[in-house]
């Protein structure tokens, strides 16, 4: 999540952190692939993501205030790295992308603790490097196991971020804030 994009949430409330992958890719080959044609570098870009949000949290900003977001490769590794990781962030926000690994995959739906997460899947119908049918895949496995989903499939053929999907984020992350000001209010 670059400059360009940050700017048009304009959400100066949020503090915005971004690691790039190297040479732009996080893994080499189609999200769609088998696991294990995406290794080494898939595992080593969740370890990225496990260390970044470790070291968020133990600067005071513990999971449930965390939001993850990502675009294309990035929405693909960062919905993995939640759907992985089995507890609950703050959001999940994925412009074009889905779980890692073919369509159709079996995946472990136990002990998720997903409930009421807000989660946004975003893409268009005839994305050229995104199925949307993954996407689909994605957003209902998580409804599944009690994430808040919201998935938007427009019609189209292009692969960016429109800015009406800048709105449905936006929904989401007000969605997430009173989430956890109404978390905040049961703990006192």
């Amino acid at each position: 999540m670059h400059e360009m994009v940050v700017s048009r949430f304009a959400r100066p409330d949020i503090a915005w952190l971004a690691p790039l992958a190297a040479e732009n890719s996080w893994y080499p080959e189609r999200f769609i692939e088998p696991l294990e044609v995406n290794e080494p570098l898939l595992s080593q870009a969740l370890e990225r993501l496990d260390t970044l949000s470790e070291e968020l949290r133990m600067l005071g900003f513990p999971y449930e205030s965390q939001i993850l977001m990502g675009f294309s490769q990035g929405a693909c590794l960062c919905s993995e790295f939640v759907w992985r990781q089995r507890r609950r962030y703050r959001a999940l926000v994925a412009f074009t992308g889905g779980l890692i690994g073919p369509q159709g995959m079996l995946r472990d739906t136990s002990h998720r603790n997903f409930q009421g997460m807000p989660v946004l899947f975003s893409t268009w119908e005839q994305d050229p490097f995104v199925p949307a049918k993954s996407v689909r895949e994605s957003a209902a496995l998580f409804q599944t196991v009690g994430a808040d989903v919201t998935l938007k499939v427009e019609a189209g053929t292009e692969h960016g971020i429109r800015d009406a999907e800048i709105g449905y984020a936006r929904a989401t992350l007000d969605h997430s804030a009173s989430q956890v000001h109404l978390s905040s209010a049961r703990s006192r």
